[in-house]
Formats: C-alpha cells, sequence, structure tokens
C-alpha cells in the first residue's frame, strides 16, 4: 500500500513538475523572442502560440497537483471559525461538488474530444494540430482531479471514524 502511496504522490509530483518547466519553457521563450526584435534579429513566429499551448497545459496539469497539496486559493475563514462538525461537513461538501464538477467537466470532455477525432477536427493557426488533442489535457486533468477529490474524501471519512475532524488533508 506504501508503494502504491509513493506512486500516487510521484504522478502527482510530475504534474507539479511538468507544469513548472511549461512555465519556465515560457518564460525563457518570450525574453529571448523579446530580445531577438530589439536586436532586430527577427521573431520566433510561432512563440506566441506555443505559450499559448504551453500556459494551457500547464494550467491543467498545475490543478490536480495543487489540490493534492491543498495549496489552492481558499476562504475557509467562516469553516476555521465553525465547529469541528460542522467544518467537516463543508469539506465533505466542497469535494462532493469538486467531484461532481470535475465529472462532468470529464464527461464533456471525452465526448467532445470524441467527436473531434471522428470528424477529423484541427486547429490550424501557426501550428496544425489534431482538436481532440486539447480536449485530452482536459480529460486527463479532470480524471486526476476526480481520483484527488475522492481521495480527500475517503481521508475525511476514515479520520472521522477515528475521530479526526478530517480537514488536514
Amino acid at each position: 500500500m506504501r508503494a502504491l502511496a509513493r506512486l500516487y504522490d510521484g504522478v502527482y509530483a510530475a504534474f507539479g513538475i511538468v507544469a513548472a518547466l511549461l512555465i519556465a519553457a515560457v518564460a525563457l521563450g518570450i525574453t529571448v523572442d523579446v530580445v531577438m526584435r530589439n536586436l532586430r534579429l527577427g521573431s520566433i513566429s510561432w512563440m506566441l502560440e506555443a505559450c499559448e499551448y504551453a500556459i494551457f497545459v500547464a494550467t491543467f496539469l498545475g490543478a490536480p497537483w495543487v489540490l493534492r497539496l491543498a495549496a489552492h486559493v481558499r476562504v475557509d475563514v467562516f469553516v476555521q471559525s465553525a465547529p469541528p462538525g460542522v467544518a467537516r461537513a463543508f469539506g465533505i461538501m466542497a469535494d462532493a461538488v469538486g467531484i461532481a464538477v470535475s465529472s462532468t467537466i470529464l464527461y464533456y470532455a471525452i465526448a467532445v474530444a470524441r467527436g473531434s477525432v471522428r470528424d477529423e477536427a484541427r486547429i490550424i493557426k501557426m501550428f496544425i494540430i489534431p482538436e481532440w488533442w486539447v480536449f485530452a489535457v482536459v480529460a486527463f486533468a479532470a480524471f486526476f482531479l476526480v481520483v484527488e477529490f475522492v481521495r480527500r474524501l475517503a481521508v475525511t471519512f476514515r479520520r472521522g471514524a477515528s475521530g479526526g475532524s478530517g480537514l488536514s488533508l
């Protein structure tokens, strides 16, 4: 079971590493492009579009990692001041809503990607890519968000059975 937990943590950590590397690549790519233009060496014509895709992928891959670390933006002043039972109920409700929303996104991302594959749709800009690639990234991230929300609920219920509040994930 510990090996599975380490693998799980490693997968989510890899998401964070890839997201960070993509953001670093965007920063480097934009810098190089700006310097080249200012030195009148031309520009990298595809850089803006590459950065758009990199930021998109970094955002979606980073979301499950940030959720796993509980490092996402939270407004929990009320929850922190609430009695433990109420705070636990709010946590359960938030995770249930997260499962519902992430599952809905997963369902529709898969449905749209399947339609895109069927129609052989392409995104034609500087790069020409199959449209389903974009939706595959969304579906991939949504799947791992669902998994993490389910894990959070399981931890909450397990801690609840042992007397803990379940809020410290």
